[in-house]
């Protein structure tokens, strides 16, 4: 989002981040070089990413003393919190005076998230969010006010054959179930083939009847400032291999039809823009 590059520009050097529910690490590209904390409940993703200050803990407990941060980010982690209410209040507590708070999260509606859930029989997305519901809950437990919102389009990259590759004897990693291993003995071309097929035709809908097909959820910044909040022009070009949203595509166009990406060279089909119908 425009409005989180701004504030990390105005960040002071030194002024300490919090990403929590990081995995291996969110907007790795804004945040380097930046004194980054980053909370997850599974160290071996934590060890994943050096450039880190990982911490085991879970959301709603954190190990931090009071105004401690002047920026938060929930990227893409919020929907994996059990106690949602309890990780926000948290957020509260460790933010400091005229701090500063980044959430993306998915629609729990929206078509990528239900076929997520059907995947990974519910991939421990454990809540479901409406844009109205994510800014009452963040607003009403922190105090901060919804600043900026950008829509996220989907690139189904959870379709890929590795996510369901069998596992040796024993619990599989990850929220997939073992009745469901059979979809990793399917050959890699036919995940890659659905994820196309999947960005194209939910796009194509959604340009033909208005519909949001293609919509993943939404970015949301929050902060202290009492000032009317602005919608961000949405990105529809979302790498299909590595999920990076690609705002300028078209400095990367192969032609007519296809973009590289960016971030990990992928190809990708290239998705002209259109009148979307509003977020909220």
């Amino acid at each position: 989002m425009r409005v989180l590059d701004l504030w990390l520009s105005e960040l002071p050097p030194g002024q300490r981040i919090l990403d929590l529910g990081c995995g291996s690490g969110s907007l790795k590209a804004q945040l380097a070089g930046r004194p980054v904390f980053g909370v997850d409940i599974d160290p071996k993703m934590l060890a994943s990413n050096r450039s880190l200050v990982g911490v085991c803990a879970i959301s709603n407990s954190l190990p931090f003393a009071c105004q401690t941060f002047r920026l938060v980010i929930c990227h893409h982690s919020m929907e994996h919190f059990a106690d949602a209410a309890g990780a926000i209040r948290e957020v509260k507590r460790v933010l400091a005076p005229g701090g500063r708070l980044f959430v993306s999260v998915p629609e729990g509606s929206s078509f990528a998230d239900r076929l997520y859930r059907l995947l990974f029989c519910g991939g421990d997305h454990f809540q479901r969010f409406s844009f109205e519901r994510v800014v009452d809950a963040v607003e009403s437990g922190t105090g901060l006010q919804l600043a900026a919102w950008k829509e996220l389009s989907t690139s189904f990259a959870f379709v890929e054959k590795w996510s369901f590759v069998p596992a040796p004897r024993g619990r599989l990693p990850g929220p997939l179930p073992r009745r469901m291993r059979w979809l990793g003995h399917l050959p890699v071309w036919v995940f890659e083939s659905a994820r196309v097929l999947l960005n194209l035709g939910t796009r194509l809908v959604d340009r033909c009847f208005g519909t949001s097909l293609s919509r993943y959820g939404w970015a949301l910044a929050f902060s202290s400032a009492a000032t009317p909040p602005h919608e961000e022009p949405g990105c529809l070009n979302v790498c299909m291999s590595c999920g990076s949203g690609v705002e300028q595509a078209s400095s990367t166009r192969l032609g007519r039809f296809l973009y590289r990406c960016p971030a990990c060279s992928a190809l990708n089909v290239f998705f002209g823009p259109w009148t979307r119908q509003p977020a909220n």
